[in-house]
């Protein structure tokens, strides 16, 4: 988590500290694989809903509780906060992954640093593989204690394991969004950490092989491997994913290792991991909204980090930890506190408008996103009738230009390329206190449609040629 949170900060510190999200994957199926192990139930119905309820108790309210404040600061410092709710709304379903990788973000690229959800692709992530390991755990045996059931586990996994890695590797190379998003090219990672378990367990010489391995040699290789570019993540993933199995692995009383990470202040950090993970991203977004990310500003985003992960885990993690409920009121109470987030946040905020309502900023100089796909309603912003959107559409910048002709407009045109290099234009704007408009069509060869407005625009006023100079440059 240190390494995440270093990376977060700035990427040069640490390029490939993000894997730390990798080690996070092994430990999560060693610890659950561990936990189902010996854990006896009625039949199928009783372990599933089991299994379900102590994750939905364990996950839920923090990330409820984080997902409705989170929704609400960035509502106060982003003009259009759109994409940032709907990725909140999808981690509440664990599927913000899938909603990221829908809408084509590089999790590496500057512009999302500003969507205070990003980071919670990963924990989609790993709820998506618990749909399927409860599955494998009962069916194979594991889970109801039969003779060859750690047997058939560690087959079976081991075989999803093998196909996993190589659908990562592949498919990194045509579609990294992809490889690096998606559950299936993720399974390898959390089965790593389960085959280790069973090997321990199955394979006593195996486990005394790896205690011979000196813990702070891989503890140094780890440091080592997230030192290298992001342009060698396929063989860094792998190395990490490998060294976190043999650190396991080779942990054992008495070396100084043991001792560090079952020190009183690193257990800590260990139970209220799931807090800092949810906090420390939006902790550093919010400021990039703000004040920015500088040598002096550290100590307090750092103070804010561990404020808001205490509160978190002393007010949300624990009273639900402590107390004990049936697992029938876990899983409803789970399911109706994430709708009613869900609904909350798309309805008060996205659907009512009250996001705009809450900004802090600069209202006069709001975006005013428009696409050649634009509902009739989001013209009245330009002045322009819904009555005749039909006949508008392919003339929306001479309409816009007529809308709000006294004064200077940056207009920024594009596809979502463009799109994504829009922040610096309304940084732009702000400081020469004009107008900024962007118009954007995702997945489209845009320019063809902006030669549409050529002449329109000429007509209106002598900036088209500039513009249409600077799209050039844009495109190619």
């Amino acid at each position: 988590m240190v390494a995440v949170i270093i990376n977060h900060f700035n990427k040069d510190l640490l390029p490939s500290g993000y894997l730390g999200v990798d080690i996070f994957f092994v430990i999560s199926g060693y610890v659950i694989t561990s936990s189902l192990a010996g854990r006896e139930s009625k039949n199928f119905l009783d372990f599933l809903t089991g299994f379900y309820a102590r994750r939905i108790k364990r996950l839920v309210p923090a990330l409820v509780v984080f997902v409705l404040i989170t929704s609400v600061l960035i509502c106060l410092f982003n003009p259009e906060p759109g994409v940032a709710l709907k990725t909140g709304i999808a981690s509440l379903f664990g599927l913000s992954n899938l909603y990221l990788l829908k809408h084509s973000t590089d999790y590496f690229a500057q512009s999302t640093e500003l969507n205070p959800f990003v980071h919670t692709w990963s924990l989609g992530v790993e709820e998506q593989f618990y749909l399927l390991f409860p599955f494998l755990i009962w069916f194979s045996g594991f889970g109801q204690q039969a003779a060859k059931g750690a047997r058939n586990l560690f087959f079976w996994v081991g075989a999803l394991t093998i196909a996993s890695l190589i659908g990562f590797i592949c498919l990194y190379q045509v579609n990294q969004h992809a490889a690096y998003f998606l559950m299936p090219t993720r399974f390898w990672e959390m089965a790593a950490g389960c085959l280790l378990f069973i090997g321990f367990q199955k394979r006593a010489k195996f486990e005394q092989a790896l205690e011979q391995v000196p813990p702070l040699l891989v503890v140094a290789a780890m440091v080592g491997v997230m030192y290298l570019p992001v342009a060698a993540a396929v063989p860094a993933t792998i190395g990490i994913v490998v060294l976190s199995a043999v650190m396991i692995a080779c942990l054992k009383r008495g070396t100084v290792a043991y001792k560090f990470f079952t020190f009183e202040k690193v257990v800590y950090i260990g139970l209220i991991s799931y807090s800092l993970y949810l906090w420390n991203w939006t902790v550093l977004s919010i400021s990039r909204w703000t004040i920015g990310i500088h040598w002096w500003s550290v100590p307090i985003q750092v103070g804010l980090m561990i404020l808001l992960t205490m509160c978190s885990y002393r007010f949300t993690e624990c009273p639900i930890r402590q107390n004990k409920f049936s697992v029938k009121n876990i899983i409803i109470a789970g399911i109706f506190s994430i709708t009613l987030s869900a609904v909350t946040i798309g309805a008060a905020l996205l659907r009512f408008g009250l996001a705009s309502a809450v900004y802090l900023g600069d209202k006069s100089h709001q975006l005013i996103a428009t696409s050649l796909n634009i509902k009739p309603n989001t013209l009245k912003e330009c002045g322009i009738d819904a009555k005749i959107y039909q006949a508008i559409t392919s003339n929306i910048v001479t309409y816009c230009s007529k809308w709000n002709s006294k004064n200077p407009t940056l207009w920024f045109v594009g596809d979502s390329h463009s799109a994504m290099l829009y922040p610096m234009a309304y940084q732009l704007s702000l400081k020469l206190k004009t107008r900024s408009i962007l118009i954007s069509e995702n997945g489209t060869t845009f320019h063809l449609q902006v030669t549409r407005w050529t002449k329109d625009m000429e007509k209106q006023s002598g900036l088209w040629p500039s513009v249409r100079r600077r799209w050039t440059l844009l495109k190619n």
